[in-house]
C-alpha cells in the first residue's frame, strides 16, 4: 500500500498517535483530516497524544473500541479529560493484556494500537502490521521487534502497557 502522508501529519510535533489512527481510518478507506483527528483524539502539541485519548477518538467515528491499561499514577490533565469522556461514551476501561492477547486479537482481523517506549526512549504510538508468537512489526516503521524487546519496552517507567483493540467490522 502506497500512501501519501499529508503535511499536516508530517509536521505534527509527537505525532505517532494521530498516525496510527490515520493510518486504520486510511486502512479502511476513511479520509479524516488531520485538524479533525487532532481535536477528536486529544492531541497536545507539546505532549503528543494519549492512549485513552486516542481510544476516546476513534469511539466517536463509530468504532467498537476496548481501551486496555494497567493504573496510570501519573496522569496529564488531558487523559483525565479523555477518561471522562470515554466514561460518557461507554468505552470501558479494562485491565491491561499481555503479548499473547494482542496477538489473538491481530488474527481475529482487528486493528492494535500499541502503547510502548521506542529504543531511543520515546514513548510511542503504533499501529500493529503484522505479529506472530515471537516478533511484531508497525505500520510506522516496518522494522521487526522480537517479542521480547517489545515486551520490555512495555515495563519502561510511564508506559502502563496500554492497548488500544478496534473491530471495525462492529461499527
Amino acid at each position: 500500500m502506497s500512501l501519501e502522508i499529508p503535511e499536516d501529519l508530517a509536521n505534527l510535533e509527537a505525532n505517532g498517535g494521530i498516525y496510527a489512527v490515520w493510518m486504520l481510518l486510511q486502512h479502511l478507506g476513511i479520509d479524516a483530516e488531520i485538524q479533525q483527528l487532532i481535536g477528536v483524539c486529544g492531541h497536545d502539541a507539546e505532549y503528543g497524544s494519549t492512549t485513552i485519548g486516542l481510544a476516546v477518538g476513534l469511539k466517536k467515528f463509530g468504532f467498537n473500541v476496548q481501551f486496555y491499561t494497567e493504573e496510570d499514577p501519573d496522569m496529564q490533565e488531558q487523559e483525565k479529560l479523555s477518561y471522562v469522556q470515554a466514561k460518557e461514551l461507554n468505552l470501558p476501561v479494562l485491565a491491561a493484556i499481555e503479548y499473547s492477547d494482542i496477538q489473538k486479537a491481530f488474527e481475529q482481523n482487528k486493528f492494535v494500537i500499541v502503547y510502548y517506549d521506542t529504543l531511543e526512549g520515546l514513548g510511542n504510538h503504533s499501529l500493529v502490521y503484522d505479529i506472530n508468537e515471537s516478533e511484531i512489526c508497525f505500520f510506522d516503521s516496518f522494522d521487526v521487534m522480537s517479542k521480547e524487546v517489545f515486551e520490555e519496552q512495555r515495563k519502561v517507567d510511564g508506559i502502563c502497557r496500554q492497548v488500544i483493540i478496534v473491530d471495525a467490522n462492529h461499527i
